[in-house]
Formats: structure tokens, sequence, C-alpha cells
């Protein structure tokens, strides 16, 4: 009786060791385990920078810096200026566009600390707050006007963000602003920057002033320059840009390699 020939597959002609009855071999098992550890390697190189690592669980700091400052009107400084009563008709002269700053119109605070105020001519603004400024515009112009009632805001006072993070002017919206705020309207440090190493550049009467901070450590917290002030320089030290397209190779390199093996793993199954 003729035998039939043994039963032959496609891998046997490859591999000539192979039998049809071979025990299937633990490829899976190993390739994911592979595929894991090299998907968590290249994901190292893109997380975001850590803050505040000495902060333990559940704590809380007490006697921090106040943002309970008064925040002063500066020489060079746009200022708005909004005038109402109970004559309305009377008080659209004071709402007219005095000088203007780009797109902005307000009142200009001059060399001299002065602004140009319609009837009252000259009046001392730098030095104060908003709150002193707006009372004593409302003393002055009742003689003109019926209760009158004014609000002071700040149009042109700025932060610069600049170094290892999307660099920027930020616009200072209130009277106050954390250097964690302009981080944050600024993208955050990422992977570019140092969290440990951000310059602050504070302007002074006579000079400028320079302090680091270290963002991983509470004492931050602390800190005078927390609140940043208008015209202040935040400067965040790149990341060393060998370190970083080291980073990024690796990372491209573990998930071909991950690719590769899950490809592979697919085949021989």
């Amino acid at each position: 009786m003729t035998q039939n020939p043994p039963e032959k597959n496609s891998l046997s002609l490859y591999y000539p060791g192979f039998k049809l009855n071979d025990k299937p071999r633990t490829y899976s098992s190993t390739a994911l385990l592979v595929a894991i550890v090299l998907l968590f390697a290249s994901c190292t190189t893109t997380k975001k920078s850590i803050y505040f690592t000495d902060i333990a669980t559940d704590t809380t700091l007490t006697n921090l810096v106040s943002k309970n400052f008064d925040s002063k009107i500066q020489k060079g400084e746009l200022i708005s200026i909004m005038v109402s009563s109970l004559s309305p008709e009377n008080t659209a002269i004071y709402n007219a566009p005095q000088n203007s700053i780009g797109t902005q119109n307000g009142y200009l605070v001059d060399p001299n600390g002065n602004i140009q105020f319609v009837k009252l001519g000259n009046v001392a603004a730098a030095g104060l707050t908003r709150d002193e400024l707006k009372a004593k515009l409302e003393k002055d112009l009742l003689p003109y006007l019926a209760t009158p009632i004014v609000a002071v805001g700040f149009l042109n006072r700025h932060v610069t963000m600049m170094g290892g993070i999307s660099p920027q002017v930020l616009p200072i919206t209130d009277d106050h602003m954390t250097i964690l705020d302009a981080l944050a309207a600024s993208g955050d440090i990422g992977k570019t920057g140092r969290a440990d190493n951000i310059l602050v550049i504070r302007e002074k009467e006579n000079g400028k002033e320079f302090k680091r901070l270290d963002l991983t450590d509470k004492s931050i917290f602390y800190s005078p320059y927390f609140y940043l002030q208008p015209n202040d320089v935040v400067y965040v030290e790149p990341v060393d840009e060998k370190v970083n397209r080291t980073g990024q190779i690796i990372s491209y390199v573990t998930t071909g390699i991950t690719f590769i093996i899950f490809i592979i793993d697919r085949v021989i199954k």
C-alpha cells in the first residue's frame, strides 16, 4: 500500500526543524513584555515638569507671601478712566479717547507722574492705587457732575515670558498675577525648560533686580517674586539641546523596536 507523503506546511519550507505537531512557542508573552517595557521607556522623554516635589501629601503651608499689597500706578502706564453720573448728558466729554498706545486709548501717565484730565488739568496719578485715584477724581469732579462715579483700570500692564517656554508678552488683566498663572498661560514648561531654574528680572527705580526661583521647592510660596509685577521678565532656563535630542532619538528607536516586535510576533503566531 502506498503511503501518503508527510504533510508539509509553509513554515517547514523555511524552518526544516519545524514540525506540525510542535507545541506553540511563547513568543506572544515575551513580545508583549518587551513591548510594554520599551513603551514606558519611550514615554519618559515626553513627561511634563514636576513641581513642588518636597511637599508631602495633605500638607498645609502657613504664613505665605500675601497678595494683599497695593498695586501702584507707575509713570509711563496707560490707564482707563470711565466716568458716570446722575447727569449722563454731561459725562460724555470725560469718556472721550485721550491718549493711545497701539490700539488702546486711555490716559497716559507722563514722566512727571501726571495725567491730563478734562476740566481738572494735571492730576497726580503715579504712586496712587486705583482706588485712591478713583476717590480723588470723584471728589474733584463734584463741582461739575452730580454724584460722579469713576472706574480706573490698567491697559498696558504686562509680563514677558522667555526661554524654554512659549515666548510671549502676557497682559496683566488683574491687580495680581502669580508666576504659576504666567507659566500656565504660556503652555507650561514641559520638556523644553527647567522648573528648578527660573529667572525673574524686575525693574527697580535705579536698575534691575535678578532673582532665581526653584519651582520644585515649596519656598516659592514664601517668595515676594511669587506675585509678578508689571514689566517683569520671566526667563525659563532651556533644557540642553543635546539632552533633548538624545531623548527624542531614544523615543523614536524604542517606538520602532516595539512596532517591529509586534509585527514579528503576528507573523510567527
